[in-house]
């Protein structure tokens, strides 16, 4: 039994490596339409250093960076490997945070297949978008942060500073770590006395970056943190969506992770550092729950490493678990989208959105299917798609985007 213990690490290795394989295959053949789409053909017309809310100014300089040196690869495919590239790390440095909270081997491999194969973070892995990428620095900052409370070794916190520093230059939500990071300082000032200032200075330090577009006149202070035209809407609160957002996310809660979230009640019963758990999560699900969007699942992930942290403690509770139990997720994905596409809801799904993949794109993390952007020109005139505000901005990034692919 002990020797069995001991090779689990190996084990999640190549479990790791298998689902980077899945992830590779799930790639689609075009860019998916929407902020994938922006994202290549931002990186195709080479740098952009305004820092507004929507630029993860890092991230996407990064695949412009990216496409300079290899610009004779498939810019599409280029970018996109950068997600399924950080989706397997972040799967890899998973099992160090878990090691941080003292899960055990057989929980933190079972951790690996319920996140890995969870609909959301497989569906960010495999398409180009900032979250995988985002979520990479987030589970080291977390590392790190989780270190110095066990260890109380002022590198761990100059660490954490400066993971923070970046994670706001990759995505400004990042602010929403400050009040766990104050209370970090606050509760070890002790300890940290002028340390805690040096720190402040490397995150304060990331921030200024930030600044330098809005110093130059490239767009207001407050574009920083909301789009442009949303400022009015940063601190007004309607109930209805409030109430609306609380169902629609818990029910990507409950797709991503089904029954697995009973052991978060046997999880909690640990008790170390659950106050710092708390502020950290709260800020998130405040936020996502004010914001009732349509793609407002990619805003669970920093929660959601938290809950793989309480899920693992949980499973550690039951020796005896089926440790391929995970398998039950892509299982429950694929049977869903086929029993789906034979309703009448499927059958409407198909209609309105058969053309980024319908049934499938809804219930099934895969992409490896969809249908290529020249579908969606097809349709846009005869299914009369312009109709659709969010479809008809779309319409010009495709056209676009039909002009690069020529160049491949």
């Amino acid at each position: 039994m002990e020797q069995i213990h001991n090779k689990y690490p190996i084990y999640s290795r190549l479990l790791i490596l298998l689902i980077g394989l899945i992830y590779a295959f799930s790639v689609s053949k075009d860019p998916v339409l929407g902020d994938s789409l922006v994202f290549t053909l931002m990186a195709n017309s080479g740098f952009d250093f305004n820092s507004n809310a929507t630029n993860h100014i890092l991230y996407s300089n990064l695949l412009a960076l990216l496409h300079q040196i290899f610009p004779f690869i498939n810019i599409h495919f280029l970018c996109v490997s950068i997600s399924v590239i950080s989706g397997v790390l972040c799967l890899f440095f998973l099992q160090k945070l878990l090691n941080v909270f003292n899960v055990s081997q057989k929980s933190i491999f079972m951790c690996i297949m319920i996140l890995g194969f969870s609909f959301t973070f497989w569906r960010v892995s495999v398409i180009t978008e900032v979250y995988t990428f985002y979520l990479l620095f987030v589970i080291l900052f977390l590392i790190n942060f989780f270190l110095y409370l066990k260890e109380k070794n002022k590198k761990y916190f100059f660490f954490t500073s400066l993971l923070l520093g970046l994670l706001l230059l990759i995505h400004i939500q990042s602010i929403l770590f400050f009040p766990a990071y104050v209370y970090l300082i606050v509760k070890n000032f002790r300890i940290l006395k002028r340390n805690s200032f040096y720190g402040c200075i490397i995150v304060v330090s990331f921030f200024s970056v930030l600044l330098i577009p809005v110093v130059l006149g490239h767009h207001p202070f407050v574009n920083l943190f909301v789009m442009s035209g949303s400022e009015n809407e940063v601190f007004s609160i309607n109930f209805n969506v409030v109430l609306k957002s609380i169902i629609r996310n818990s029910g990507f809660l409950l797709y991503n992770f089904l029954f697995f979230l009973i052991f978060i009640f046997w999880g909690v019963k640990d008790k170390a550092n659950f106050d710092y758990t708390i502020i950290f999560i709260t800020p998130f699900v405040a936020f996502c729950v004010k914001h009732d969007v349509s793609d407002s699942y990619v805003f669970h992930l920093v929660p959601y490493l938290f809950l793989m942290v309480y899920i693992g403690k949980g499973i550690d509770q039951f020796p005896k678990i089926n440790i391929l139990l995970p398998l039950l997720l892509p299982l429950l994905y694929f049977s869903t989208a086929k029993i789906m596409g034979k309703t009448s809801v499927g059958k409407n799904i198909e209609k309105e959105k058969g053309f980024k993949g319908g049934v499938d794109y809804m219930f099934f993390p895969s992409l490896h299917n969809t249908p290529d952007l020249s579908l969606f020109l097809e349709r846009y005139q005869t299914d009369s798609l312009y109709e659709k505000p969010e479809l008809r901005a779309m319409h010009p990034f495709v056209l676009k985007w039909e002009d690069v692919r020529k160049q491949y």
